[in-house]
């Protein structure tokens, strides 16, 4: 399968090269450099996706956008989305920022649960691949999601669209409604409702998980103050409630339980089934507001953009996914943010063209986890210990950014960006650990030393509470240069750098967990607490071409970059994690992308994405239960990384779609989609055990809907992963397990009717 899909997706793009056509593709314009330009004259690796196209193809979060788009792979966590382009993420931890950062409408929202929040009523979708560390707002280290929303219009207009899915009984409708109040004030209102049973039968809990309550709704205003002043006002809120979650038992390792102690269930076969004894649920109320005012002054317009968001995150889950009642948690986060940031952009098209402009934003994060063990149902001996940990961050950086562009002659130019950056943080945390047997914390009693020799499990509060602060200072300078060939093909080669700024771990038990070293300072400057900054290099050449007279197009992009420091969090296989710099990666390979406007109703899109990926200094690892890596040759009880690929980096992945129009009458119209994606094999733990590696598949999906002329209603038959194609999305191990894991897997073939109505 990976052979003909390849062959089909590499023949859709280079066939057009050879074939007259006289059909015209419609130019897709993005805003990746901070102007408006046609996506064929940007020197970067960019995917974008239409709102028309998320629309058809029922793309309603990033987890699904990551199908369509190779070298973009976006997970459901078990606490929080996971996302990586090109084979870097960062891990599941609450001090982290991301490596690939998510920007609404140029609002940086950097945390991971923040990308949970659902798409709506979307413009177009950019995915900027390898790092942006001049133009977008913070850490851009391996990526940036660019969501760009619909504007209101001049005219009134609206659509509702209602769309279900019977087998799990999922409903989504959304709506919009758009046009002016005066002549200079326009208004833009869209909402979006989504109810789901979920597709995993938890028999113990009597109820289908993960069900799923999300609800948003956006208002956005524009004002044409005068003919050189223009305001837009946006303000955005989500709420999003589940029960339940995706994660199933794959093994359960060994569990040494009492004679006494309930059974666990036998049967550990992947069935979208599970076994808990918890009623999970989680929730994520958040908002985003921003004010943006363009003034239009001689040799150019100045921006500002000033913006605030928070989110409140609540999460109980049953961390050993079993019917035992051994490890509960309930976490809670509240987070906070405002940023300012003021650009100059000259008018283009000049001997030089340029951007220059000032970025400031601050943050305040409380992370809190009250957790309970039952440690008796495991060795008979251990009574219920209580622990509980309090995690404060805080954060203020600023920067100054510019980029100029000499136009040399009409076709060669070159590009010179830069940035400086200073970033503050500061981290406290404290942990706390009562033991109800001895009305007492766990310090103070017998069970001190066996906790710790366990799973290195000592508290730190009051004197003992770790804290720190720590000021980074990054320079991230950039060089492209671009030649025009003829006027339909342009070549480029580029060097950039980015960064991702350090801080202080949220989630770790204490300073001992394995392979980190011991407490060596309790106070300031923790070595297991504070992580570094991680910084990349990154090498790419490229092409994109227009052929056919403007029926075809093909981009093509080869890269480098090399990482040093990387940031990782890894669960120990107990109840702490790893958190640490890593070492260093190198990751290369080849994006192309092509669209062939076929006849006057057919189109065909294809994509294809080679990515090799390499340890290059990593020499402690969690060593998967598997046996499978080396043990480390400086770090007791770890293994060795290197030489060896990172979580989620399939070597080739690929997106072969075509979509149709077909008169049926004079007043009636047939419109169909067939897309398929794919991966090849995988892992899905960061502990690269192999038994949670995923083999090569493909998803195919098709859409059929049926409009008449004037295109003001739409009835739509839509099938996702047609070929019931079981997927592991993500592995972990389980807390308390020896060698026990579980998996998270895709939602099965689902088939689904739409209606919508324009006005």
């Amino acid at each position: 399968m990976r052979e003909s899909l390849l062959s089909i997706a590499i023949a859709s793009c280079i066939a057009s090269s050879a074939i007259a056509e006289t059909f015209q593709l419609e130019e897709i314009i993005v805003t990746a450099q901070k102007r408006a330009e046609s996506l064929q004259d940007v020197p970067i690796s960019v995917a974008a996706t239409s709102g028309e196209k998320l629309s058809e193809a029922g793309i309603g979060a990033l987890t699904e956008l990551s199908n369509y788009v190779p070298n973009l792979r976006v997970v459901e966590g078990v606490q929080s989305p996971s996302l990586f382009i090109r084979g870097i993420g960062s891990g599941n931890n609450a001090g982290f920022e991301q490596s690939v950062a998510t920007y609404s409408d140029g609002i940086y929202v950097g945390r991971a649960r923040q990308s949970r929040a659902s798409f709506m009523d979307l413009e177009r979708v950019e995915v900027l691949r390898g790092p942006q560390g001049i133009l977008f707002g913070k850490n851009s280290i391996a990526g940036a999601i660019s969501l760009v929303s619909a504007k209101p219009t001049d005219e009134f207009e609206g659509k509702v669209s209602i769309k279900h899915e019977p087998e799990y009984n999922t409903t989504e409708t959304n709506a919009f409604i758009s046009g002016p109040l005066s002549d200079t004030v326009a208004a833009r209102l869209a909402v979006r409702y989504l109810e789901d049973d979920g597709f995993y039968e938890n028999s113990l809990q009597d109820r289908d998980e993960t069900a799923v309550e999300d609800s948003a709704a956006r208002l956005m205003l524009t004002w044409d103050a005068r003919d050189d002043l223009s305001a837009t006002f946006k303000f955005e809120h989500s709420d999003i409630q589940r029960k339940g979650r995706q994660m199933e038992v794959a093994d359960y390792g060994i569990y040494p339980l009492t004679p006494s102690g309930p059974s666990l269930q036998d049967d550990v076969t992947l069935d979208h089934k599970r076994r808990t004894n918890v009623d999970e649920e989680n929730s994520y109320r958040g908002n985003l507001a921003s004010a943006q005012l363009d003034w239009d002054v001689a040799g150019g317009t100045l921006t500002s953009l000033t913006t605030y968001t928070d989110y409140t995150y609540s999460d109980l889950q049953d961390l050993d996914l079993t019917e035992v009642p051994v490890v509960v948690a309930q976490t809670d986060e509240e987070f906070d943010q405002v940023s300012q940031e003021i650009r100059f952009v000259s008018p283009g098209d000049e001997t030089v063209d340029y951007i220059i402009g000032a970025f400031y934003q601050e943050s305040d994060q409380l992370f809190i986890e009250d957790a309970q063990f039952d440690l008796g149902n495991l060795d008979g001996a251990t009574p219920q210990v209580l622990p509980y940990r309090e995690f404060k961050q805080e954060g203020k950086s600023w920067a100054v950014f510019g980029q100029a562009t000499w136009n040399i002659t009409e076709a060669f130019r070159t590009t010179l960006g830069m940035r400086y950056a200073v970033e503050e943080k500061e981290g406290a945390r404290s942990q706390t650990t009562w033991v109800p047997a001895f009305n007492d914390s766990v310090e103070n009693t017998p069970l001190a030393p066996a906790l710790l020799a366990l799973y290195n499990w000592a508290d730190h509060d009051g004197a003992n509470a770790l804290s720190g602060s720590d000021t980074s200072y990054n320079f991230t300078p950039s060089i492209n240069v671009q030649y025009d060939i003829d006027e339909d093909t342009m070549v480029y080669a580029s060097f950039s750098t980015g960064y991702k700024s350090g801080g202080y771990d949220a989630r770790g038990i204490n300073g001992l967990a394995a392979g980190v070293g011991p407490i060596t300072d309790t106070t300031s400057g923790l070595d297991n607490f504070h992580y570094e900054d991680e910084k990349a290099k990154t090498i790419e050449v490229g092409a994109k071409m227009t052929l056919l007279d403007g029926a075809a197009e093909l981009n093509a992009a080869l890269f480098h970059t090399e990482y040093t420091d990387m940031q990782v969090s890894i669960h120990d296989g107990g109840v702490g994690f790893s958190v640490k710099n890593a070492g260093e990666a190198r990751v290369q390979g080849l994006e192309m992308d092509g669209r062939w406007q076929l006849t006057e109703s057919l189109m065909a899109t294809a994509s294809v994405a080679y990515l090799d990926f390499d340890w290059t200094d990593y020499k402690a690892g969690v060593c998967p239960h598997d046996g499978s890596l080396p043990a480390s040759p400086t770090v007791a009880g770890n293994c060795d990384y290197t030489g060896k690929e990172n979580i989620h980096t399939p070597e080739w992945s690929m997106s072969l779609g075509f979509s149709q129009s077909y008169m049926l009458s004079d007043a009636l119209e047939l419109k169909s989609a067939l897309d398929m994606n794919f991966k090849d094999n995988h892992y899905t733990s960061a502990n690269l055990d192999s038994r949670q590696e995923q083999s090569a598949y493909t998803l195919v999906n098709a859409r059929v809907a049926l409009t008449p002329a004037n295109a003001n209603w739409e009835v739509a038959l839509m099938g996702n992963n047609l070929t019931d194609r079981e997927v592991k999305l993500l592995g972990a191990n389980i807390a308390n397990s020896d060698g026990g894991y579980a998996n998270m897997l895709n939602r099965p073939r689902t088939i689904a009717v739409e209606g919508s109505y324009s006005f």
